[in-house]
């Protein structure tokens, strides 16, 4: 059954790289990644091997320690990437819980990552040698690291699974997933600069890392090196306890995922009350805020919407730490302006849902006025935190009045216009249930360039309050930041109100038109 499960492994790979020449494109770089670094790593145990054994001993317990930790991390995190010999797939063959462990376990070492590992294990051996009795007891230490990666992942894999099987899951997954991506640079400028001050800690950091599962086998040889016998026996101790236990975990997770039926991802009927739609008041514009209300709340392609915002707040507080303060002090009009347009996907992530809308008859102003509440409600006081809070730490409160005229004006301009720009255009989005971050089918220039020409000609309308804003701040005025608070509101309103009218207006000629193009989208 192991040569089994392994042939199909294999036979699955290569039927991938058969389907598809980028997928073995992708394939042969990676695995020339990993020869380089394999490359790498033996170079570096070898070099090592010159030095003091403390240094080998501290390089080895925490990037063994890393490796384990990666091994536990990024299943949970990429759940569902590769899924191909999953439980949820296997459980429908009469195999006995023990004997598809053991499969799982050796699909888990033979598979790329675990060969990978296993090698780069297996290496640090080279780190020890001017230490015989190091050398004689580093390869047994290596393989029961590398069975404690593999068998780690597998066992928190299984004990997650239950969580994986609902969409929720997948999709905070996704985000988290995401959110390092778009930080990698402040997190490579603030953590670059740390690990240089923190590298005096590193010897302490390993040895508290080595009294843990995560680094108690790497830690085996170095203690066996620096004549620490009784120290290698404890850790030693702890790393087979460790690997009984994960062991046993994960056996007793398979046992009731092979035995429990799935579960569906539907949501329990337990649910009362009318949620949102109790809200509002019962109006054709109450129902569209109501119904839009429910979207922000459940469909994860609008709170991806939404991730830019602690991605900028992160921003800001890295370059001000840096020296420059003025993204911080901006803050409020930058979320804002990345707010203001939001509301040009709004039809296009209705889908075919759209028809309810034309079949109900609602006006297209109540429509576009109810969306226009319900982002409201969420941005409007991200707008108001946003800027006040900056400038209070910052100490400029006399800003206050015209930045967030600035911000104001930008978001309520932006509500009026992207409620025309909904209803002209339609913006390529993910499909409902598709990862928010994914690049959805007919993104063109052409439908680019209709968001980029929405944006500006928000800032082309924000004008007034702009000038009178970046004046206030230039000459101190607090009298102009509170005419510039005022500018951008009220016209910020008027202009909402009439882009809201012709909006609709738009809407109702156009509607049928838009969801014939909704339909062709989605293949429906």
């Amino acid at each position: 059954m192991v040569a089994h499960l392994l042939s199909l492994r294999y036979r699955l790979l290569l039927n991938g790289f058969k389907r598809s020449t980028w997928s073995l494109v992708s394939a042969v770089i990676g695995v020339a990644y990993g020869l380089l670094i394999l490359v790498g790593i033996v170079v570096g145990m070898i070099a090592l091997s010159f030095t003091e054994p403390e240094l080998v001993w501290v390089v080895s317990v925490l990037a063994g320690g890393v490796a384990v930790l990666g091994w536990v991390v990024a299943p949970i995190l990429l759940r569902g990437y590769d899924n191909s010999l999953s439980v949820a797939k296997l459980r429908v063959f009469p195999i006995p819980p023990r004997r598809l462990l053991v499969g799982l376990l050796v699909v888990g070492l033979l598979g790329v990552p675990g060969i990978v590992t296993v090698i780069a294990g297996l290496s640090t051996t080279l780190g020890w040698i001017g230490e015989p009795a190091a050398v004689a007891v580093a390869p047994f230490a290596a393989l029961l690291a590398v069975l404690t990666c593999v068998v780690a992942s597998r066992a928190f894999e299984s004990v997650g699974a239950s969580l994986a099987a609902g969409r929720r899951y997948r999709e905070i997954m996704s985000v988290v997933v995401f959110i390092p991506i778009l930080l990698l640079g402040p997190i490579i400028g603030l953590g670059g600069p740390a690990l240089a001050n923190a590298s005096a800690d590193l010897p302490a950091i390993a040895r508290i890392v080595s009294w843990t599962p995560l680094g108690a086998a790497w830690s085996i040889p170095g203690d066996v090196a620096l004549g620490r016998p009784l120290d290698a026996l404890a850790k030693a101790a702890i790393a087979v306890a460790t690997l009984v236990v994960l062991v046993i975990a994960w056996r007793r997770s398979l046992t009731t995922l092979l035995a429990t039926p799935p579960r569906s991802a539907a949501g329990s009927g337990g649910r009362k009350g009318l949620g949102p739609f109790s809200w509002y008041p019962a109006t054709p514009t109450g129902a569209v805020a109501a119904r839009t209300s429910v979207y922000w709340l459940r469909d994860p392609r609008y709170g991806g919407s939404l991730i830019m915002i602690p991605v900028l707040v992160v921003i800001a507080v890295f370059v001000a730490i840096t020296g420059s303060d003025w993204f911080l002090a901006a803050l409020g009009p930058i979320i804002a302006a990345t707010l203001a347009i939001t509301l040009c996907a709004e039809v296009a992530y209705d889908g075919t849902a759209f028809a309810s809308h034309l079949s109900t008859g609602v006006s297209g102003a109540a429509d576009r006025a109810g969306r226009v509440i319900t982002l409201a409600i969420i941005s409007v006081p991200l707008v108001l935190l946003s800027t006040i809070a900056p400038l209070v730490v910052l100490g400029r409160a006399e800003q206050i009045p015209a930045i967030l005229g600035i911000g104001l004006g930008l978001l309520l301009t932006g509500f009026g216009v992207s409620s025309v720009a909904s209803a002209r255009f339609l913006m390529p989005v993910p499909a409902a249930g598709e990862s928010p971050f994914k690049t959805p089918p007919g993104s063109t220039f052409s439908a680019q360039l209709g968001m980029y020409a929405a944006w500006l000609i928000v800032f082309a309308l924000a004008i007034p309050e702009l000038a009178l804003g970046i004046a206030a701040i230039v000459t101190g005025s607090i009298v102009l930041g509170v005419v510039a608070l005022a500018v951008g509101v009220s016209l910020g309103l008027v202009l909402m109100i009439v882009g809201i009218r012709r909006g609709g207006a738009l809407l109702e000629r156009r509607g049928p038109e838009l969801l014939a193009s909704l339909m062709r989208a989605r293949g429906a």
